[in-house]
Parts: structure tokens; sequence; C-alpha cells
């Protein structure tokens, strides 16, 4: 063993005060520092709790009122969306008069009025502006209430509903005629044509859907029900409640009059608009309201258009008093004070101790000396890292030594990998860029220019460098033929089928017209056939080719289709078509029959032949492709703008729609159209 640690101190004063007593010193400091820390922030603890429960307390609240409102009203409002589709409800309405219409109808509503949580319904008639109304007193006949006016305030539910663009309309009222106070659900009832022939409905008891939904308030927590504008549609205090509310311009009885202070009326509208936003989440703030600041928690209910707002007082129930953190505290200072001094004792004896040898030894260890002698015999961990540390002391020479030069060795290995990779990839860039050079040279870009009679336009965009999509432009006396194709894969092997469907295309054309698009096709599958063996046609290796061909004859003012699993599409004046192409594609497993229709040229009409590529991009919300509904969509709004605007349009609408997704596919689309003077 080396010589104690005290031996390396002069002074007496420091040998006093050697490693030992400073952490003895130093655990009881601390400790004494986190005593008087813990009594200092013990209040603001306490703050920070209650707040914590109480906004856990509101969240939940208001999390369950959501699901309660949702369960409550989502059965009624089924039922009476069901009852306004009745089909026998509607006859009724168109035919008030007719009896059988009626008796049909009542029988019908009857099961209607069982089937409703409140044993009732009711019906206001669009033709004769009259309420009808039925219940367990008035049934199975219904009871005309009174005449719908437009003028009286108490109807201004009726025209609110009939406003509304779903037809859906939930107010709280008293109906005087009946007595009764409910939160009304009330369903535009459409014909065939969706003109509106009435409304239909039933009522929730008030004081039922407060003890349902809202429960009574207990521990200071207090849950409504709200618009989007704070009108209060439902509140455990009758009084604070907005009855009739279509008949005000404005409302009057708000959640924002329980605020004083403008800063929480504009957070709580700022809760109410991120709920709305988000209604799978709820949304949580301290708000000063009335006198005490409360715990404020937001929900929406979107289908019906609802805020959910609940809000906590904490001072209702402290968690901790002042005098219980006292007593805890106290016990708690000398439980640690006590646990301290034993901790600091013990920890010189069985750690500082052999922690100065090793200390020592490591300094020596740092100046190049390694062969050290033995430090402890002990049997414990620290035994152990004494006599871990002699053999590594031991070894670090020789480890270093052999690491330096491992690391000399692997370093020009790398680099020499580093230069032949970065070689290659040099020579395969190269090689790309070049097939895409090729791959262009064979596109009619300059025919279309010079040659084409109407107005066109091209969107091609390879998902690589090079791909699998190109497109065809050849004239004559005639007329002209337009095409796309789409070659299976993309990238290097997609450019590589370009090659041969456009070498079967020009064997095609050279052999045939190019006003028989079907025959060009036909013709076309049986080259590539002859080019690719059958053998890759019968293994999983997609070897077809979609194409589109479309012959515009001049001098007849016809034009002639035929598709390889390719349509036409057309859009003019705001409506759209589609000219289907046959199901197989050419150089499938199946040789296919492909057929020629032959339409009148329609002038001003766009037409277009796009590749499965767009239609495929994913984007989105959700990630689903373009579709062809989103592209039928947009030709009936673009088909009639000049073709560099629509292609303009086209680009920007589809990168808005894929955002950040990557593109999928190869994508082409060639779109034409001919003027009257064409």
């Amino acid at each position: 063993m080396t010589e104690p640690a005290a031996t390396v101190l002069s002074a007496p004063g420091l040998r006093r005060w050697g490693l030992r007593a400073k952490t003895i010193a130093l655990v009881l400091g601390a400790t004494g520092l986190c005593g008087v820390f813990a009594l200092v922030v013990s209040h603001f603890v306490i703050q920070d709790i209650r707040t914590d429960l109480g906004v856990a307390l509101a969240r939940e609240n208001a999390f369950l009122t959501q699901q309660r409102a949702q369960a409550t009203v989502g059965l009624e409002l089924a039922l009476s969306r069901r009852l306004a589709e009745s089909l026998v409800l509607r006859a009724w309405l168109s035919d008030e008069e007719n009896p059988d219409h009626r008796a049909r109808f009542f029988e019908e509503g009857e099961n209607f009025r069982r089937a409703f949580a409140s044993k009732s319904y009711f019906v206001a008639s669009e033709t004769s502006r009259r309420f009808y109304y039925s219940d367990p007193d008035h049934a199975p006949t219904p009871a005309i209430g009174y005449t719908l006016q437009r003028e009286a305030p108490t109807n201004a539910w009726y025209f609110a509903t009939l406003a509304q663009p779903d037809g859906l309309w939930i107010n709280v009222d008293h109906d005087k005629t009946f007595d009764v106070t409910n939160v009304w659900i009330n369903v535009m009832v459409r014909d065939a044509q969706g003109r509106p022939l009435g409304v239909v409905g039933t009522g929730i008891s008030l004081g039922r859907f407060v003890e349902q939904v809202l429960g009574t308030s207990h521990l200071s927590v207090t849950t409504m029900i709200v618009d989007t504008q704070g009108a209060v549609v439902a509140h455990p205090d009758p009084s604070r409640m907005e009855f009739d509310l279509a008949g005000k311009a404005r409302a009057e009885k708000t959640v924002f009059s329980l605020f004083a202070s403008s800063q929480d009326r504009e957070q709580l509208k700022a809760l109410m608009t991120a709920a709305h936003a988000k209604p799978d989440s709820v949304f949580t703030a301290v708000l000063g309201g009335e006198t005490l600041s409360r715990m404020v928690a937001v929900a929406a209910v979107p289908s019906l258009d609802w805020l959910i707002l609940a809000s906590v007082d904490p001072q209702h129930r402290p968690v901790l008093t002042p005098r219980r953190l006292l007593i805890i505290g106290s016990l708690a200072g000398v439980l640690l004070l006590s646990l301290a001094l034993a901790t600091g004792l013990g920890f010189d004896r069985l750690v500082l101790r052999p922690l100065a040898d090793l200390s020592r030894s490591l300094r020596r260890v740092g100046t190049g000396e390694y062969d050290l002698p033995p430090l402890s015999s002990r049997q414990d961990e620290l035994g152990e890292l004494t006599r871990a540390f002699d053999g590594m002391a031991r070894q670090v020479r020789a480890h270093s030594d052999h690491l330096e030069h491992l690391v000399s060795e692997r370093t020009h290995e790398l680099m020499a990998v580093h230069a032949r990779l970065s070689d290659t990839h040099r020579l395969l860039t190269d090689s790309v860029r070049y097939a895409s050079l090729i791959q262009r040279a064979i596109l009619p870009d300059r025919l279309l220019e010079e040659n084409c009679p109407g107005s066109y336009f091209v969107l091609w965009r390879p998902r690589d460098v090079v791909g699998g999509d190109f497109y065809v432009y050849r004239a004559n006396q005639r007329g002209c033929l337009f095409g796309v194709v789409d070659c299976a894969g993309h990238g290097v092997p997609g450019a590589c089928m370009t090659m041969i469907a456009h070498a079967a295309l020009e064997v095609a054309l050279r052999d045939g017209p190019p006003d028989d698009p079907a025959g060009l096709l036909a013709r076309t599958d049986a080259v590539a056939r002859s080019m690719l063996p059958a053998s890759e046609r019968d293994a999983r290796v997609a070897t077809s080719i979609d194409m589109g061909l479309v012959f515009v004859a001049l001098d007849t003012q016809t034009l002639t289709f035929a598709g390889a699993h390719l349509s036409l599409l057309w859009s003019h004046g705001g409506e759209s078509g589609e000219i289907p192409g046959d199901r197989r594609g050419l150089n499938d497993r199946k040789p296919g029959h492909y057929t020629n229709t032959t339409l009148p040229l329609v002038h001003g009409r766009t037409y277009y032949l796009v590749t499965d590529g767009l239609l495929d991009q994913a984007g989105g919300a959700h990630g689903f492709g373009f579709g062809p509904s989103r592209f039928r969509a947009w030709m009936n709004t673009h088909a009639d703008l000049a073709l560099d605007l629509q292609k303009a349009s086209l680009e920007q609408t589809l990168d808005a729609y894929r955002g950040d997704q990557g593109q999928r596919d190869d994508i082409t689309v060639l779109a034409f159209r001919f003027e009257s003077s064409a």
C-alpha cells in the first residue's frame, strides 16, 4: 500500500480539512441549502400542483362531456336524418292534403316517435307552413300547433334550418304552444331535386339533456356548451343559457361575459378556434374569470358545431396547506440530515480512502509510468477496479501502438475505395445523362412546334433522369396523329423499353397509314413481341406497353382514337368525358384486340392523353393518389383556358398537391385543341 493521502499535506489546518471532512461538510451544507430552497419554493410548488390538477380535471371533464354529448345527441340526430330521408314523408309533404299519404306517414311517424328518446317528433311543412307535433299525448295523429311566419321571432329556427348548407340546426327553445323546453334537433327535408319540403326532428328535454350531458357541478367544476360564437347553448344554471338564438341578431348570454379581462376573452377565443380546428384534441389554459383564476378546457363536437367548455376553481379544495407542508418539511429535514451524516462517514471509509490511492496511481500513469505495484487486496468493487486499473496500465501502451498501426492501414484502404467509388459514380452519371439526351432526341417537340395546326401543350416529367414515357406526333395531308406511350418501369429499364416501343411504332407507321390507330397498335404489338423473347413475358418481368393514339382528320373534321390500356379524356364548357381504350396493353402476356372509335371533332374542346403516373401521384393530407376525379375536376375548371396557361396551372396544381411527397412514376400529359379556324 502507498502512504495515506493525509501525508502529502504539510499544513496541520489543511490536514484537518482534507477530502474526508470536506465531503462531510459538503453533504451537510448541501442538505441545509436544499432544505432552505425547498421552503422557499414550496409555495410555488403548491400553486403548480393546484394548477396541474385543475387543468387535468378540466381536461378530463371536457373530454367526458364531449363524449356524452356525441352519444346523447348523435343517436337522436341519426334518427332525425333517417326520418328526413323517408320516401313516405317526402310523398306526404309534396301532397300534404292527400289522405292516403297522410295516413301512411302518420303510421310510419309513430314508429319513429317510439324510437326517439323523448318519444316525440315534429314536422314543419314548407307548403302550408304548418307545425305538426307528436308526443305521448298527441299520438298517433300529430297535433297541428301553429302556422310558421317568417316575421315571428319564435319561428326563426325554421328559416335558419333552411338556410344551413347541410340542412341541420340545433337550438334550445321553449315552445309555448306545447309548453316544452327542449334541445331541438332540426333537419331539412328535400325532394329528389334538392328543393326544401320542410323540416323534421325531435327534441331532448333540457333538464334531461343537462343531467345526462353536463351532469351536476361538483368540486367547483362547471361545464357548459357554447356555439362557435360563444353563445351559451347549455349550462347547469338555465338563467345563463341563450334561448331561441335563431330569432336574435346578437346573443346576449355568451361565455365571454364571464371574463372581465379582454386578454382573457381573447385567449378564450383562441382556445375555441384551436379546438374547432382540431376536434380530436382538448385545449387548456388558466384564465381569470369573474373574481378568481380558473382552469379552462375546451373541446369541440364538430358534428353538432358545438364547443364544450369546462372550468375548475382550484381554491375549492387545496391539495396541500402551508401547515401540512411545514410538518412534512420538518420531518424530511431531520431525516435528510441523519442520512447525510451517515452517508458522509460511510463514504469516507469505503470510497474516499481507496480513491485517494487510485488518484496517485493515475498521476503516475499520466507521466508515462505504466508498471505499478498492486494497489489493493479488497474483494469488493473498488478492489476489482484497482486491479483492473493495474492490468489496464500494462496494456495501454501495446494497445495504443497497435491501434495507431490499424488506423493508418484502414485510412489508406478507405481512401482507395473512395477514389474507385467516385470514378464509378462519375461514369454512371455521365452514362445516364447521355441516355437522357438520346431519349429526348426521339421526342417530336420540333414537329409539334412547326406542323401542329391546333393548340397543344406537353407535360413530360420523368421520375428519374430518364424514364419510361414518351409522346408521338405525325402529320400528313389529311391530318395529324397524337400519341402517348407508357412503358413498364422507370429510370434506365423504362428508358430501354421506350427505345423498343419507339422502334416498334416506327415500323408500324412505315407499314400502315396513321389514320388507323387500332391498326398501328396491333402492328406495334406484333413488332414488339418479335423483338422481345416470349420467356420474358411469361416470367415476372414487366414488359407491357400502354399506348393511346388519336388521329385528327382535318378534311372530314373527325378524330379516331384507339387505346391500349389508355383512355382519351376531353373537357369543354364545364363538361368532361372519357373515350376508354381497350383493357389490354401491348406486349402483354396475351395479345389484345384493339378497336377504333371515331367521333366528330368539336372545335374549342380540349382533348387529353394522360399516363397513370399523374393519376397515381401521392399527395394531399393523407398521401392518396391524385386520381381521375381530381383530374376531371381540374379539367372542368381549366379546359377553356389557353393551352400554355393550362400547362402552368396543371404543374402548379400537381406540385401543390404533391407537397413533400416524392414523384412516384413518370408523368406525361399531351393535350390539344382545334379552334374553328383550324
